[in-house]
């Protein structure tokens, strides 16, 4: 999970009104360098910065955001805590020192900045979202999925969020709610593949599957495959996909997926496979011969 979940916020400020020119100008071109993904030379610029405007508190917090980019999290940290003496309450900072000390592997320090942040904006799901891996890595799993669950009703479409979900669940031994999450982070996003390749490696004893009610156009069965080309919101859009396969001569079909936050979702499904090796062979198929992406997925479900 690390370094492939957590997310940095990096919150450029804009030059002050206050700086001279020269100021101006370094400013801006760290900033650019940033942007650039040129942290060495960010780093110098601000620097630079420093020497000449050493009360500058956007300086400290942007030089500390090239110093995590080049994995230099102990100076980082410096430079962050310089920031809070300049400007103790400052929306997003607290944020970039829980990243720092959670790479540092120092989850208990990570979270009380990821608390602080939180405190200072409610509404920030990157926040929640981060203090949860946090917590995981304490082996924290209610606590985590607690947060996992406020970052999604504050962005009920964060697929990075759901894979979480899935892996905290996978962790406490519940595959089929975490085969559930999965499944939702597809739906978001079915072009990424961890979600489905995390299903894939999922040991679910169906004997035991306890199935929720899903409202689909046509009436599901229990058994066989097909394949999944697309998940849209916009239902043109999902016409189109559905021509494009049929012109290649594929019998294709639309599934209306309607979720309990009323979001409508319009999946395009291929073809009836009876096997799950018949169906990967279809997808193969239709990937070399039409360049045409799809997903295996149970027939007639999400």
């Amino acid at each position: 999970m690390k370094k492939f979940f957590l997310l940095i916020l990096v919150a450029i400020s804009f030059y002050s009104p206050a700086f001279s020119e020269s100021e101006k100008e370094l400013f801006e071109n760290g900033v650019n360098f940033l942007k650039q993904d040129r942290y060495q030379e960010a780093l110098d610029t601000f620097t630079e910065l420093i020497a000449i405007s050493p009360g500058n508190p956007d300086a400290y917090k942007n030089r500390g955001v090239a110093h995590m980019k080049l994995d230099q999290y102990d100076l980082a940290i410096e430079d962050f805590e310089r920031t809070k003496e300049i400007v103790p309450d400052l929306k997003g900072l607290y944020s970039n020192l829980g990243v720092a000390w959670y790479y540092k592997e120092d989850y208990p320090r990570a979270i009380e900045n990821y608390n602080k942040e939180i405190s200072l904006s409610p509404g920030n799901h990157f926040a929640y979202f981060n203090r949860a891996i946090c917590r995981s890595e304490l082996k924290e799993y209610e606590k985590s999925l607690g947060d996992i669950n406020k970052t999604l009703e504050l962005f009920p479409e964060f697929y990075l969020a759901l894979c979480l979900k899935g892996d905290l669940f996978t962790k406490m031994n519940l595959p089929q709610k975490a085969k559930q999450a999965y499944e939702e982070a597809i739906l978001i996003d079915p072009d990424k593949s961890y979600a489905a390749e995390q299903i894939a490696g999922l040991k679910l004893d169906n004997s035991k599957v306890i199935k929720e009610p899903v409202h689909l156009s046509e009436p599901t069965v229990n058994v066989g495959y097909e394949l999944q080309a697309g998940a849209y919101h916009v239902r043109d859009n999902a016409v189109e996909m559905l021509k494009k396969i049929e012109n290649n001569g594929y019998k294709v079909k639309i599934l209306e997926l309607k979720r309990p936050s009323n979001i409508t979702w319009f999946l395009v499904r291929i073809g009836v496979y009876n096997l799950r090796n018949e169906a990967q062979s279809a997808k193969t198929l239709l990937k070399s011969n039409h360049g045409i992406d799809t997903i295996i997925r149970p027939f007639g479900k999400f």
